[in-house]
């Protein structure tokens, strides 16, 4: 009877040591295994800029910033020259998530409000810029475009003053610009200001200019130097005016609900990257201007306003300026404040 107790009690506690050695083992296996790395994060970024612009230039950078800060927790991946489309098309994938950011893009889609910037005479010189958009009065503008579903990270500059070049004749005042087809993007400042000079305007995809002027569409475009340097329209282009008529700022749009799925120091690391990336985005834009503007001497027949050539095109784009006031989109207290600013 003392045998048969001893024995029963035994057999099961034998059994049970027999089965747990393997769990155990199993456990201490894999608690010496290392853990698996998770998957990056990956942002997708499109731009319709060539890779020779310093947009390009100064993307390559925030993802070396990133990806170096993060420890390859976020891999950013860049689509440059409207690989992913026209850059109305990469606004609204931004929009939706399929993109997690762009760069540039029509203003209008992404806030009315960055309409402010591209005002025509606003600023007199590149220089005071930055202060305004990377300043309290650029990140109060910036941040309209949330209820447009965008973020806008930061604001640099689209490429330096835009310039007026055409096939017909050269331009040293506003009625030289009478009847002619001038190519623009569908920003409407743009179209309001080159209609008060006087130009029709013929609104073509940035992608489709180069043949649209070639082939005759448009008679003329208006761009900054590195621009039309980097997209050659100085090859099918005659004369060029150089007018320092209007500023276009850069935003850097990302998708909001993509950006706030971040921890918090990721989201400081890539809003850091996205303004360090951008200050030598406006670098790169001024020296890659100036090179530009060489190659326009050499290929173009270029015109420089005089200060009174210039303050007649400043006159007849005063309409411009109560359009825009009496639309909401700025008052002469954020105008005045802009200057000061830039000053």
């Amino acid at each position: 009877m003392k045998k048969s107790s001893v024995l029963a009690a035994c057999v099961p506690a034998a059994l049970v040591l027999a089965f747990a050695l393997p769990a155990f083992a199993e456990g201490a296996k894999d608690q010496a295994a290392p853990a698996a790395s998770a998957a990056p994060i990956v942002m997708k970024i499109g731009h319709a800029q060539p890779v020779t612009h310093p947009r390009h230039e100064s993307l390559l950078k925030f993802k070396e910033l990133v990806e170096q800060r993060t420890g390859g927790q976020i891999k950013v991946e860049i689509y440059p020259a409207g690989q992913l489309g026209d850059e109305a098309s990469m606004l609204d994938a931004t929009k939706l998530g399929t993109l997690q950011a762009t760069r540039g893009g029509l203003f209008e889609r992404v806030s009315p409000r960055l309409l402010v910037y591209t005002l025509p005479f606003l600023f007199d010189s590149l220089d005071g810029i930055e202060k305004v958009t990377m300043g309290p009065l650029g990140d109060k503008i910036a941040s309209e475009a949330e209820k447009n579903g965008l973020l806008v990270l930061t604001t640099g500059d689209a490429g330096g003053f835009r310039q007026i070049s055409n096939n017909v004749r050269a331009v040293t005042r506003p009625e030289d610009l009478k009847g002619l087809k001038i190519r623009a993007p569908g920003v409407k400042t743009i179209v309001k200001t080159l209609e008060a000079f006087g130009a029709n305007v013929v609104t073509i995809p940035y992608g489709e200019t180069y043949m649209a002027l070639k082939a005759g569409v448009a008679d003329g475009q208006e761009n900054p130097f590195v621009n039309i340097e980097a997209m050659k329209f100085y090859e099918v282009q005659k004369y060029l005016t150089v007018v320092d008529y209007q500023f276009h700022p850069d935003p850097f749009n990302v998708n909001p609900k993509w950006y706030h799925s971040l921890s918090a120091e990721q989201q400081k690391i890539v809003k850091d990257c996205a303004i360090e990336s951008m200050r030598y985005n406006n670098q790169l834009n001024k020296i890659a201007g100036a090179k530009a503007y060489e190659v326009m001497k050499n290929a173009l027949q270029v015109t420089e306003l005089t200060n009174a050539q210039r303050q007649v095109f400043k006159d007849k784009a005063k309409d411009v300026y109560a359009m825009f006031i009496a639309e909401g989109v700025t008052t002469q207290e954020e105008i005045d404040a802009i200057k000061a600013t830039a000053k």
